[in-house]
């Protein structure tokens, strides 16, 4: 029934790509949108979906592989490799060692789908037109020829492409879906990482070891609801540390979700940490096997944060907002033959692609430059630019003013509309505790704002942004009684 489906949304929004397969709960019911699960026996992938197809004309086996790994909502500064003192991220410390790791990787959107689009097409999310993840704004992307996402770009160029998400903002009803030869998602509206990375090495079990491939793995456990391995919640207990963070930070101890669920501080920061230790022994998994098969040295690796997590700073439990701690995302670059490096500037998600082509050789990726926004930031001639921020439509239709902000090595600074622009010396205040006066910085960064919401909007017009589709009532309906449309509460 869900091939069906999948295959039925597919035809509904005509797509030249190869059409994705769904991974289907074995017989289980999709979990209640209050109430959803981590229950990896809930999610059943049969095995069928993960065999890889044959292409039809491969890429010559001396273009790299392609491995994406996006970590949901985790906040670089819950990580060892950014200076963390929990030891939440042994596994991707590790990996650290080995890769080049952006110090300030700060998203355009501190949301699922419109982040992740970034990164697959190196365009702003009003160049692109995913403002909202599908299930609060009811869009998908319609690729165009002026904007192709990495799937289709590499899929159409010989690659074998393959995709294992753990979450409703992901599903195959989004658009992100187009181009995988292979992808399995969960039904309802999230399964464990740990699901996931098993899909994913099922099917690099009958990959061809002779064509290049593009591999994403997608880990949501730190997403709340949080439902982390015991072993790891137990290790995360309040401590004198922990009041310190705390303190520094001016966290809430106690703030409340659009649901109207509670979010007390001090248990939320423990599971938050234990989920995060647990999608690092995912990590390790796929990393491990990817070295096993001997495709990880030689491969295009990319590790990155779609965006952060509140945890009760400024009062706000989740995402969706401009404040640092739900922008900033960790971003890791491993390349053949490219020296383990730390990059201290601020950089965008839209920035990831173009700079990881600096440093591999990918087919026909002239055609694909010219459609990024992005830059290259380890390129001799980069010259650090503020980069720029919104919020999403999730959190307008909840009510709140646009924000729009712009964030450099030293300044960030946000205009809300309808109100005043805010500055703050990062230097001084790192946690944005306090505006600070700042007239001409304020003035300089709203015609900053201003001249940027005017390009990004002319360029949507140039890629076609405006052929993001709403979906149908019936396609609504359809997807509502599988459970797909659930979707993320927070």
């Amino acid at each position: 029934m869900l091939r069906v489906i999948a295959l039925l949304l597919a035809a509904c929004t005509a797509s030249p790509e190869v059409k994705p397969e769904v991974a289907e709960k074995g017989g289980a019911k999709a979990p209640e949108a209050k109430v959803p699960r981590k229950d990896p026996a809930a999610d059943v992938t049969d095995p069928a979906l993960l065999k890889a197809p044959a292409v039809a004309q491969p890429a010559a086996a001396t273009f790299p592989d392609v491995v994406v790994i996006t970590l949901d909502t985790t906040r670089a500064d819950h990580l060892g490799l950014y200076g963390y003192f929990r030891d939440t991220s042994p596994a991707l410390d590790a990996f650290g060692k080995t890769a080049i790791v952006f110090d300030r990787l700060v998203v355009p959107m501190a949301t699922t789908l419109p982040t992740h689009t970034s990164l697959f097409t190196g365009v702003y999310p009003i160049e692109h037109g995913i403002t909202a993840n599908v299930e609060h704004g009811g869009k998908q992307l319609v690729p165009t020829e002026a904007l192709t996402p990495l799937a289709i770009w590499l899929g159409g160029s010989g690659y074998q492409t393959a995709a294992f998400t753990t979450a409703a903002p992901l599903n195959p009803t989004t658009g992100i879906e187009r181009g995988f030869q292979v992808f399995t998602a969960p039904k309802g509206e999230l399964r464990p990482g740990r699901a996931a990375v098993d899909d994913a090495l099922g099917w690099l079990g009958t990959a061809s070891k002779d064509v290049p491939m593009l591999l994403w793995v997608h880990l949501y456990d730190p997403h709340n609801p949080y439902d982390p391995d015991e072993a790891w919640l137990k290790q995360y207990q309040e401590d004198t540390r922990i009041e310190a963070w705390i303190e520094e930070r001016k966290v809430s101890k106690l703030t409340k979700r659009p649901t109207g669920e509670a979010v007390r501080a001090r248990p939320t920061l423990n599971a938050y940490d234990a989920e995060i230790r647990t999608m690092d022994d995912q990590i390790k998994r796929l990393l491990d096997a990817l070295a096993a098969r001997g495709r990880l040295d030689s491969s295009l690796v990319i590790v990155m944060g779609d965006h952060g997590e509140g945890l009760n700073q400024h009062e706000e439990p989740g995402h969706g907002l401009v404040w640092d701690e739900q922008l900033h995302a960790p971003l890791l670059i491993r390349a053949p033959g490219a020296a383990p490096r730390r990059v201290a500037t601020t950089v965008s998600a839209i920035d990831v692609l173009p700079t990881a082509l600096s440093l591999v050789e990918l087919p026909n990726e002239e055609r694909v430059r010219a459609q990024m926004t992005g830059r290259d930031v380890l390129a001799a001639d980069y010259k650090p630019r503020p980069v720029f921020s919104q919020s999403s439509g999730r959190q307008v239709a909840l009510g709140k003013a646009q924000q729009w902000a712009l964030t450099d090595d030293r300044y960030k600074c946000r205009w809300q509309e309808g109100g005043e622009v805010e500055v703050w010396d990062l230097k001084a205040d790192p946690h944005e505790l306090a505006p600070a006066a700042l007239p001409e910085q304020a003035a300089k960064c709203k015609a900053s704002l201003e001249t940027m919401l005017t390009a990004q909007r002319a360029r949507a017009e140039q890629l076609g942004a405006g052929k993001t589709r709403e979906m149908s009532p019936e396609q609504i309906k359809m997807l509502e009684e599988l459970g797909y449309l659930q979707g993320d509460p927070h």
